[in-house]
Protein backbone atom coordinates (compact mmCIF):
# COMPACT_ATOMS: atom_id res chain seq x y z
CA UNK A 1 0.00 0.00 0.00
CA UNK A 2 1.35 3.62 -1.38
CA UNK A 3 2.65 6.14 1.69
CA UNK A 4 0.14 8.91 1.73
CA UNK A 5 1.63 12.39 3.53
CA UNK A 6 -0.98 13.63 6.51
CA UNK A 7 -1.93 16.32 3.91
CA UNK A 8 -2.99 13.93 1.35
CA UNK A 9 -4.94 12.15 3.34
CA UNK A 10 -6.57 15.46 4.66
CA UNK A 11 -6.81 16.34 1.06
CA UNK A 12 -8.90 12.39 0.11
CA UNK A 13 -11.43 12.77 3.15
CA UNK A 14 -12.57 16.44 2.47
CA UNK A 15 -12.78 15.86 -0.79
CA UNK A 16 -13.89 11.80 -0.98
CA UNK A 17 -16.51 13.16 1.84
CA UNK A 18 -19.98 15.15 1.67
CA UNK A 19 -19.56 18.80 0.42
CA UNK A 20 -21.32 20.78 3.36
CA UNK A 21 -24.25 23.06 1.36
CA UNK A 22 -23.85 26.38 1.12
CA UNK A 23 -25.36 29.37 3.22
CA UNK A 24 -28.59 31.01 1.87
CA UNK A 25 -28.94 34.44 2.48
CA UNK A 26 -30.60 34.73 5.88
CA UNK A 27 -32.54 38.01 4.52
CA UNK A 28 -31.64 41.58 5.48
CA UNK A 29 -30.64 42.29 8.97
CA UNK A 30 -31.75 44.78 11.26
CA UNK A 31 -29.17 47.92 11.04
CA UNK A 32 -29.04 52.12 10.16
CA UNK A 33 -26.25 53.71 8.99
CA UNK A 34 -25.67 57.25 9.28
CA UNK A 35 -22.64 59.45 8.66
CA UNK A 36 -22.52 63.22 9.39
CA UNK A 37 -19.97 63.65 6.53
CA UNK A 38 -18.70 67.45 7.01
CA UNK A 39 -18.08 66.33 10.84
CA UNK A 40 -15.32 64.18 9.26
CA UNK A 41 -11.76 64.95 9.35
CA UNK A 42 -10.15 66.03 5.60
CA UNK A 43 -8.62 62.19 5.19
CA UNK A 44 -7.71 61.39 1.48
CA UNK A 45 -7.33 57.51 0.32
CA UNK A 46 -5.42 55.93 -2.55
CA UNK A 47 -5.30 52.64 -3.66
CA UNK A 48 -1.88 50.78 -5.17
CA UNK A 49 -1.19 48.07 -7.38
CA UNK A 50 1.79 46.52 -5.87
CA UNK A 51 2.18 42.62 -7.20
CA UNK A 52 0.13 40.55 -9.24
CA UNK A 53 -0.85 36.85 -8.72
CA UNK A 54 -3.44 34.31 -10.67
CA UNK A 55 -4.86 31.43 -9.60
CA UNK A 56 -7.80 29.04 -11.67
CA UNK A 57 -11.23 30.01 -11.51
CA UNK A 58 -12.43 27.05 -10.01
CA UNK A 59 -10.44 27.45 -6.90
CA UNK A 60 -11.06 31.46 -6.51
CA UNK A 61 -15.09 30.74 -6.91
CA UNK A 62 -17.19 27.76 -6.59
CA UNK A 63 -18.60 26.49 -9.90
CA UNK A 64 -15.49 28.25 -11.71
CA UNK A 65 -14.06 26.63 -14.75
CA UNK A 66 -10.30 25.87 -15.35
CA UNK A 67 -9.24 29.20 -16.76
CA UNK A 68 -6.73 31.23 -15.10
CA UNK A 69 -7.81 34.35 -13.02
CA UNK A 70 -4.99 37.25 -12.40
CA UNK A 71 -5.32 39.11 -9.00
CA UNK A 72 -3.85 42.22 -8.20
CA UNK A 73 -2.29 42.53 -4.59
CA UNK A 74 -3.10 45.62 -3.57
CA UNK A 75 -1.95 48.46 -0.82
CA UNK A 76 -4.02 51.54 0.37
CA UNK A 77 -2.23 54.63 1.45
CA UNK A 78 -4.39 56.96 3.85
CA UNK A 79 -3.08 60.37 4.72
CA UNK A 80 -4.17 61.49 8.34
CA UNK A 81 -4.60 65.49 8.89
CA UNK A 82 -3.35 64.63 12.53
CA UNK A 83 -2.74 60.72 12.61
CA UNK A 84 0.51 60.98 9.63
CA UNK A 85 0.48 58.27 6.57
CA UNK A 86 -1.68 55.09 7.53
CA UNK A 87 -1.04 51.89 5.43
CA UNK A 88 -4.57 49.32 5.16
CA UNK A 89 -2.67 46.31 4.46
CA UNK A 90 0.93 46.92 2.81
CA UNK A 91 0.91 44.12 -0.16
CA UNK A 92 4.62 42.70 -0.75
CA UNK A 93 7.23 44.82 0.26
CA UNK A 94 11.13 45.70 -0.97
CA UNK A 95 12.19 41.70 0.27
CA UNK A 96 9.88 40.82 -2.34
CA UNK A 97 10.30 42.64 -4.94
CA UNK A 98 14.01 42.07 -4.94
CA UNK A 99 13.91 38.17 -3.98
CA UNK A 100 10.56 36.56 -4.15
CA UNK A 101 12.31 33.10 -3.30
CA UNK A 102 13.44 34.18 -0.48
CA UNK A 103 9.58 35.60 0.61
CA UNK A 104 7.26 34.16 0.75
CA UNK A 105 9.74 31.88 -0.75
CA UNK A 106 10.24 29.54 -4.14
CA UNK A 107 7.06 27.13 -3.52
CA UNK A 108 4.77 29.79 -3.27
CA UNK A 109 5.90 32.50 -5.12
CA UNK A 110 5.76 29.35 -7.93
CA UNK A 111 1.66 28.40 -6.54
CA UNK A 112 0.37 32.04 -6.73
CA UNK A 113 2.07 32.86 -10.32
CA UNK A 114 3.34 35.97 -8.20
CA UNK A 115 5.02 38.71 -10.39
CA UNK A 116 6.62 41.99 -8.86
CA UNK A 117 8.26 44.45 -10.30
CA UNK A 118 11.87 45.74 -8.80
CA UNK A 119 10.20 49.30 -8.08
CA UNK A 120 6.52 48.53 -6.84
CA UNK A 121 6.60 47.98 -3.58
CA UNK A 122 4.83 50.68 -1.23
CA UNK A 123 8.00 51.39 0.27
CA UNK A 124 9.40 52.97 -3.07
CA UNK A 125 6.09 54.95 -4.27
CA UNK A 126 5.60 56.83 -1.79
CA UNK A 127 8.07 59.56 -3.20
CA UNK A 128 5.32 59.63 -6.01
CA UNK A 129 3.13 61.49 -3.37
CA UNK A 130 5.68 63.59 -1.79
CA UNK A 131 5.99 60.90 1.48
CA UNK A 132 8.57 58.64 2.50
CA UNK A 133 8.85 56.11 4.87
CA UNK A 134 9.24 57.91 8.23
CA UNK A 135 6.00 59.58 7.23
CA UNK A 136 3.86 56.34 7.99
CA UNK A 137 2.43 56.29 11.26
CA UNK A 138 0.27 53.68 11.09
CA UNK A 139 -0.13 50.11 9.38
CA UNK A 140 -3.52 48.10 9.87
CA UNK A 141 -3.29 44.71 8.46
CA UNK A 142 -6.88 42.73 7.34
CA UNK A 143 -4.87 39.61 8.59
CA UNK A 144 -1.48 37.64 8.30
CA UNK A 145 -1.47 36.44 4.57
CA UNK A 146 2.02 37.32 3.07
CA UNK A 147 -0.05 39.35 0.49
CA UNK A 148 -1.11 41.53 2.57
CA UNK A 149 2.04 42.03 5.04
CA UNK A 150 5.26 41.68 3.34
CA UNK A 151 5.26 45.16 3.10
CA UNK A 152 5.59 45.71 6.94
CA UNK A 153 9.48 45.35 7.47
CA UNK A 154 9.66 48.33 5.19
CA UNK A 155 8.48 50.64 7.86
CA UNK A 156 10.10 49.77 11.31
CA UNK A 157 8.58 53.11 12.80
CA UNK A 158 4.60 52.38 12.23
CA UNK A 159 2.90 51.04 14.76
CA UNK A 160 1.03 47.51 13.30
CA UNK A 161 -2.90 47.13 14.35
CA UNK A 162 -4.22 43.60 14.00
CA UNK A 163 -6.93 41.48 15.74
CA UNK A 164 -5.86 40.45 18.84
CA UNK A 165 -7.34 36.85 17.81
CA UNK A 166 -5.26 36.66 14.80
CA UNK A 167 -1.97 37.59 16.49
CA UNK A 168 -2.51 34.99 18.78
CA UNK A 169 -3.19 32.29 16.15
CA UNK A 170 -0.17 33.22 14.58
CA UNK A 171 1.48 30.67 17.04
CA UNK A 172 -0.77 28.11 16.16
CA UNK A 173 -0.36 25.71 13.57
CA UNK A 174 -3.15 26.65 11.01
CA UNK A 175 -4.97 24.53 8.37
CA UNK A 176 -2.83 22.08 6.63
CA UNK A 177 -0.29 22.17 9.36
CA UNK A 178 0.96 25.70 8.59
CA UNK A 179 0.83 29.20 9.94
CA UNK A 180 1.97 32.53 8.67
CA UNK A 181 5.34 33.39 7.97
CA UNK A 182 6.26 36.75 10.10
CA UNK A 183 9.81 37.15 8.97
CA UNK A 184 8.61 40.50 7.88
CA UNK A 185 7.90 41.81 11.13
CA UNK A 186 11.05 41.67 12.45
CA UNK A 187 12.13 41.84 16.09
CA UNK A 188 11.37 45.99 15.72
CA UNK A 189 7.78 45.82 15.30
CA UNK A 190 5.37 47.39 17.49
CA UNK A 191 2.08 45.32 17.64
CA UNK A 192 -1.08 46.86 19.08
CA UNK A 193 -4.02 44.26 18.90
CA UNK A 194 -7.58 45.53 18.79
CA UNK A 195 -10.57 43.69 20.32
CA UNK A 196 -13.94 43.95 19.39
CA UNK A 197 -15.61 42.63 22.72
CA UNK A 198 -17.99 44.87 24.29
CA UNK A 199 -18.05 47.53 21.38
CA UNK A 200 -21.37 48.69 19.42
CA UNK A 201 -22.54 47.29 16.39
CA UNK A 202 -21.52 49.71 13.40
CA UNK A 203 -23.67 48.98 10.56
CA UNK A 204 -24.72 45.15 9.63
CA UNK A 205 -21.46 43.97 11.95
CA UNK A 206 -21.63 43.12 15.47
CA UNK A 207 -18.84 45.83 16.98
CA UNK A 208 -16.55 48.01 15.71
CA UNK A 209 -13.37 49.54 16.39
CA UNK A 210 -12.89 53.62 15.58
CA UNK A 211 -9.13 53.63 15.73
CA UNK A 212 -8.74 57.81 15.49
CA UNK A 213 -12.08 58.04 17.81
CA UNK A 214 -12.96 60.56 14.38
CA UNK A 215 -15.21 58.28 12.42
CA UNK A 216 -12.25 58.40 9.41
CA UNK A 217 -11.12 54.91 10.09
CA UNK A 218 -13.15 51.93 11.67
CA UNK A 219 -12.24 48.35 11.82
CA UNK A 220 -15.13 45.84 11.38
CA UNK A 221 -14.95 41.81 12.50
CA UNK A 222 -14.80 40.20 9.36
CA UNK A 223 -14.05 36.79 10.90
CA UNK A 224 -13.75 33.40 8.65
CA UNK A 225 -11.00 33.70 6.03
CA UNK A 226 -8.99 33.60 9.10
CA UNK A 227 -9.55 33.42 12.86
CA UNK A 228 -9.22 37.32 13.24
CA UNK A 229 -9.72 39.14 9.92
CA UNK A 230 -11.30 42.48 9.84
CA UNK A 231 -12.04 44.74 7.26
CA UNK A 232 -11.55 48.64 7.14
CA UNK A 233 -14.34 51.50 6.41
CA UNK A 234 -12.17 54.68 5.39
CA UNK A 235 -15.04 57.22 5.73
CA UNK A 236 -14.24 60.35 3.80
CA UNK A 237 -15.67 63.98 2.99
CA UNK A 238 -16.78 62.65 0.21
CA UNK A 239 -16.79 58.98 0.16
CA UNK A 240 -16.65 55.83 1.80
CA UNK A 241 -14.49 53.05 1.14
CA UNK A 242 -14.71 49.57 2.59
CA UNK A 243 -11.93 47.72 2.05
CA UNK A 244 -12.33 43.86 2.15
CA UNK A 245 -9.46 42.04 2.36
CA UNK A 246 -10.35 38.73 2.22
CA UNK A 247 -13.52 38.14 2.74
CA UNK A 248 -13.77 38.49 -0.75
CA UNK A 249 -11.35 37.89 -3.57
CA UNK A 250 -13.57 39.11 -5.79
CA UNK A 251 -17.05 40.96 -6.46
CA UNK A 252 -18.86 37.92 -7.21
CA UNK A 253 -18.12 36.49 -3.73
CA UNK A 254 -20.36 39.06 -2.22
CA UNK A 255 -22.73 40.44 -4.81
CA UNK A 256 -23.86 36.88 -5.75
CA UNK A 257 -23.00 35.67 -2.51
CA UNK A 258 -20.99 32.72 -3.79
CA UNK A 259 -17.82 31.27 -1.68
CA UNK A 260 -14.40 30.29 -2.49
CA UNK A 261 -13.16 27.56 -4.81
CA UNK A 262 -14.10 23.75 -2.53
CA UNK A 263 -10.46 23.12 -2.23
CA UNK A 264 -9.54 26.13 -0.98
CA UNK A 265 -12.26 26.73 1.64
CA UNK A 266 -11.99 23.44 2.90
CA UNK A 267 -8.72 23.39 3.36
CA UNK A 268 -7.21 27.13 3.59
CA UNK A 269 -9.89 29.03 5.31
CA UNK A 270 -10.48 28.94 8.55
CA UNK A 271 -14.31 28.82 8.99
CA UNK A 272 -16.03 29.51 5.64
CA UNK A 273 -19.31 29.23 6.87
CA UNK A 274 -18.50 31.98 8.95
CA UNK A 275 -17.09 34.41 6.05
CA UNK A 276 -20.56 33.62 4.10
CA UNK A 277 -22.74 35.29 6.58
CA UNK A 278 -20.10 38.03 6.46
CA UNK A 279 -20.71 38.26 2.70
CA UNK A 280 -24.61 38.46 2.85
CA UNK A 281 -24.07 41.41 5.37
CA UNK A 282 -21.75 42.97 2.59
CA UNK A 283 -24.11 42.89 -0.27
CA UNK A 284 -27.35 44.22 1.95
CA UNK A 285 -24.92 47.13 3.20
CA UNK A 286 -23.91 47.75 -0.19
CA UNK A 287 -27.11 47.53 -1.46
CA UNK A 288 -28.87 50.00 1.21
CA UNK A 289 -26.20 52.49 0.50
CA UNK A 290 -24.70 52.99 -3.06
CA UNK A 291 -22.56 55.80 -1.50
CA UNK A 292 -20.31 52.51 -0.54
CA UNK A 293 -17.78 51.51 -2.65
CA UNK A 294 -16.95 48.17 -2.22
CA UNK A 295 -13.47 46.86 -2.71
CA UNK A 296 -12.91 43.01 -2.64
CA UNK A 297 -9.33 41.90 -2.41
CA UNK A 298 -8.40 41.01 -5.50
CA UNK A 299 -10.47 41.63 -7.48
CA UNK A 300 -9.09 42.72 -11.10
CA UNK A 301 -12.12 45.07 -11.81
CA UNK A 302 -10.63 47.50 -9.58
CA UNK A 303 -7.89 48.31 -11.63
CA UNK A 304 -10.68 49.83 -14.37
CA UNK A 305 -13.11 51.16 -11.46
CA UNK A 306 -10.52 52.31 -8.95
CA UNK A 307 -8.85 55.49 -9.70
CA UNK A 308 -5.70 55.14 -10.77
CA UNK A 309 -2.45 55.90 -8.55
CA UNK A 310 -1.81 58.76 -6.97
CA UNK A 311 -5.01 60.02 -7.89
CA UNK A 312 -6.80 59.99 -4.16
CA UNK A 313 -10.52 59.66 -3.02
CA UNK A 314 -10.94 62.43 -0.55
Amino acid sequence: MLHRSPVLWIIVAVLGGCAHAIPQDPGQPDFSWELVRDQLPATSARALVVAYTAGRTRHVIEGGDNSLVRMPVYAFVLEHPTEGVVLVDTGYGRRTASNPDDYPGRQASKLLRLQMEPDAAVADRLSEIQRSISDVRHMVVTHLHSDHVGGVEDFPRAALWVHRDEWEAADEPGPLGTKPDLRPFGAHRHVKTVDFTGTAPYGPFEGHVDLFSDGSLVLLPTPGHTVGHVSVLVNLPGQSLLILGDCAWIDRHWQEGLPKGRLVRELLEADWGRNMKTLWRIRHWAGKHPELLVISGHEAMNLERLKAWPEAYE
